[in-house]
């Protein structure tokens, strides 16, 4: 069972909330166990999801995909290009001595005030992108100047000169101050940008291979690997807005919609909690209006569990039950990966009033079997007739 739609109306929304709440410590865990069931009610929300959704065809649904999901050289030399460049790599270039208004430089440097160098001031074996006054392959900007007295000189020198920190500068040492960066310049370098500039070495040092072959054998599976993951996923979603539109969800329960919107502020709270704030403090200290984050969050939380409702009248209707080696299977990396120690625990922590966290959880593993169901009985057509 793959975790596609893991607790539609939470995950997308609280992922790393959920694991910065999480705890490895298992005194820890007791103690958020306890507190939280002092806090939340044992009356559980009761309906009939019958009573609320009507269902249209689900099975056998026809849908048509226009995406690329063939292997094709052209597409994994595209793919090995693009893998490169996220990787932002650069490696010396004998060729070039002087650095040009647009070199990317391997420095160290110092900075100094008075003579006496200061803290943060200092690094070595540093990509430096001239042009842009920023690391090479990033977007991480210095302060003006800083890279600008580098234009001219050669590989092998140490260059000193005068660069001045803004007014504003967060260090109010070194705000609006004017000190002395001294460079040692390493080597000027070119970027990577594609497989012919590939060598063994390259590979090696950079990306853990022996060979080029080797590494692009590697690319090729993880290749072919995104093709087969995105024909899934497109399928799945189309599936899946096929059901919710030939479906009607004619409400959803009041108690319902209130639970899942109640875990998501929950476990956010426990987030701003942990800097020594709440989420509503921490909002209105940004100037947001805490009631309108409430509100849009409401409405997006009512199509999520419109979606889960639909899908577990699905699984009724299909009997599709909790068997116990799938759930485990399911449960078992959710709740290890955020750092809980056992399910006790981590059903406390996404308990709230009506709703108790090892039911939401039973049901996400319904909701996906459901979906499971519906995407396997789909008739699935391509616009491109080659498209396997």
């Amino acid at each position: 069972m793959k975790n596609k739609l893991i607790a539609m109306t939470l995950m997308a929304t609280m992922a790393i909330s959920l694991i910065a709440c999480g705890k490895d410590n298992k005194d820890s865990d007791e103690k958020k166990k306890s507190e939280k069931e002092a806090t939340t009610t044992q009356t559980e929300i009761e309906y009939n999801v019958d009573d609320y959704v009507t269902l249209g065809d689900y099975k056998g649904i026809e849908v048509t995909l226009d995406g690329n999901y063939e292997y094709t050289d052209e597409g994994f030399d595209e793919y090995v290009q693009s893998t490169i460049n996220s990787e932002a790599l650069f490696v010396e270039d004998s060729t070039q001595t002087e650095i040009k208004e647009d070199s990317i430089v391997n420095v160290d440097y110092v900075g100094s005030q008075d003579g006496v160098a200061f803290n943060g001031g200092s690094a070595e074996d540093q990509m430096i992108d001239v042009a842009n006054n920023c690391s090479a392959g990033s977007m991480s900007g210095y302060i003006e100047g800083f890279t600008a007295g580098l234009v001219g000189h050669s590989v092998g020198e140490e260059v000193a000169y005068e660069v001045t920190f803004p007014e504003e500068y967060q260090n109010e040492d070194l705000a609006g101050q004017t000190v002395t960066f001294t460079f040692q310049v390493n080597y000027i370098a070119k970027a990577i940008t594609s497989k012919s500039d590939l060598t063994d070495e390259i590979v090696s040092e950079n990306f853990g291979y022996d060979t080029v072959k080797e590494y692009l054998a590697y690319l090729k599976e993880q290749y072919t690997k995104t093709l087969e993951d995105n024909l899934a996923n497109d399928k799945e979603t189309a599936v899946l807005n096929s059901i919710i539109n030939n479906s009607t969800v004619s409400e959803i329960p009041e108690e319902l919609l209130q639970a899942r919107v109640d875990l998501i502020l929950y476990t956010q709270d426990l987030q701003y909690q942990s800097y020594g704030t709440t989420m509503k403090d921490y909002a209105e200290s940004m100037g947001y209006d805490y009631d309108e984050i409430v509100s849009q969050l409401t409405e997006s939380v009512k199509e999520s569990t419109e979606t889960e409702m639909i899908l577990e009248a699905i699984a009724k209707a299909e009997g599709l039950e909790v068997d116990e080696d799938g759930y485990n299977e399911f449960i078992t990396p959710i709740y290890t990966q955020m750092g809980y120690s056992d399910l006790d625990s981590f059903y406390t922590a996404f308990s709230v009033d009506g709703y108790g966290g090892e039911r939401y959880f039973k049901l996400a593993y319904l909701t996906e079997k459901a979906t499971d169901f519906c995407v396997e009985n789909a008739v699935v057509n391509f616009t491109d007739s080659d498209a396997e």
